[in-house]
């Protein structure tokens, strides 16, 4: 392993003298290079810790953004059925009142009219496109 000298600030260089008191105490044998050494590993695996949790993060934030994006565009296509239903129900009412007073069998063939009307304009019925 590469020697490299430190030159530490007096104040740090004191911190470190009490540390390493209270630490002879418990291990007779520990050194001030040990406890150098292992303030730095802890420093660096903090550090690495911190990039790893930014990276969870972003990450979660990420797949939270996609499933709100998926929560709205549901709210937005049920909105739409709704819009669609409070129409047609308000239509079937006003043709309700509308054809109140007719009789069943001419509702039916004015109905059918639409229908094979609208069936023959759409490209999609056809079973000549097929």
């Amino acid at each position: 392993m590469p020697k490299r000298n430190f030159n530490l600030e007096p104040r740090v260089d004191k911190l470190l003298e009490q540390y390493h008191a209270k630490q002879k105490a418990i291990n007779p044998r520990i050194t001030r290079q040990e406890i150098v050494n292992e303030a730095i590993k802890l420093y660096c695996l903090m550090e690495q810790r911190d990039t790893a949790e930014e990276m969870f993060e972003k990450s979660m934030e990420h797949r939270f953004q996609k499933y709100e994006n998926r929560i709205a565009s549901m709210i937005a296509a049920v909105g739409v059925d709704v819009a669609m239903i409070l129409s047609e129900t308000l239509e079937t009412l006003a043709a309700y009142e509308e054809n109140k007073n007719k009789a069943p069998s001419e509702v039916y063939s004015e109905l059918r009219q639409e229908g094979v009307a609208l069936f023959n304009r759409h490209r999609s019925f056809k079973l000549d496109s097929l």
